[in-house]
């Protein structure tokens, strides 16, 4: 059993080509068929392996994102079959060198928000949320609003290490407006899209922004918290002791008292003082490339 012949078809020749994502990407298709002879009986695969039929998954010449994913055969007689070979792919603008590829192709973006309840320790005008006495009341949360935005982006490489670096940062630059500080990237995935001898990736980023409330936006991002505790500052001695809190009767109260920026007690009707706490890294957002 042998193959005697393949002869491309110039007659069966097509392609299509079709928008899709909003304009976004542009699917291609071509379609060309063979002519093989063949001895009586060949089997059907050595007549898709053929020497001169393009092999599954191999790019189209001047497409290497289009690939070869079908193949049908047309039996004509024993000794004579047409192989028709299908390719798809992704085709995007032209790039620098006007080559057709996805990587080119414009990131898709999403804005939206996404509401939390937050716990809360004062009112919209500063003000601590205590009781008449002054002991902080607990368990208050008020709805926040973040605005989000995910973007859809095709990258030829993509690195789960430095991935799993951003997730745990906020930008250190300004990023599509918004100021250092103030947007954390809360989703970041990619999947993996082959196509002949060169592969890509499919990323999709969701950052979510944060209104710098009751801060600065450096550390809209950071733990605030009233600065409170069971122990306080006393000076002693020229210097500084840290004791137990009491009450009136100079017992150990049970109850947190309000602090100062330095561990002093506040004194009663006085102003309360918030610390804050950086619990995320820092890294450049534009450096991705995903805008």
């Amino acid at each position: 059993m042998a193959i005697q012949s393949v002869d491309k078809m110039w007659s069966r020749s097509a392609s299509d080509a079709t928008f899709s994502d909003k304009f976004r990407k542009l699917d291609i298709g071509f379609v060309e068929a063979y002519q093989v002879l063949h001895d009586p009986n060949e089997p059907k695969l050595n007549i898709y392996q053929a020497q001169g039929i393009p092999a599954a998954g191999s790019f189209y010449p001047g497409f290497p994102f289009v690939v070869a994913e079908a193949a049908q055969i047309e039996t004509v007689s024993p000794i004579f079959s047409i192989v028709t070979i299908n390719w798809k792919g992704e085709i995007g603008p032209g790039g620098p060198n006007a080559e057709p590829s996805p990587i080119f192709a414009p990131p898709k973006l999403d804005w939206d928000d996404v509401e939390t309840e937050e716990e809360v320790d004062e009112d919209w005008n500063g003000a601590p949320i205590v009781t008449k006495n002054f002991e902080p009341i607990e368990g208050l949360k008020r709805p926040v609003a973040d605005q989000t935005l995910t973007i859809r982006r095709n990258f030829l490489t993509f690195n789960p290490y430095v991935q799993a670096l951003y997730r745990q940062s906020t930008n250190s630059d300004t990023f599509v407006g918004w100021p250092r500080g103030t947007a954390r990237i809360t989703k970041f995935s990619a999947s993996n899209v082959l196509a002949g001898t060169i592969g890509y990736w499919e990323v999709t980023a969701t950052i979510q922004f944060r209104y710098p409330y009751k801060t600065t936006p450096l550390r809209a991002w950071w733990k605030r918290v009233l600065h409170q505790g069971l122990y306080e500052r006393v000076n002693s001695g020229g210097g500084f002791r840290i004791v137990r809190a009491v009450d009136e009767d100079k017992k150990p109260v049970n109850k947190p008292v309000m602090l100062d920026q330095n561990g002093y007690r506040v004194p009663s009707g006085g102003a309360p003082y918030y610390i804050e706490f950086q619990i995320f890294g820092e890294l450049p957002y534009n450096a991705l490339g995903l805008i």
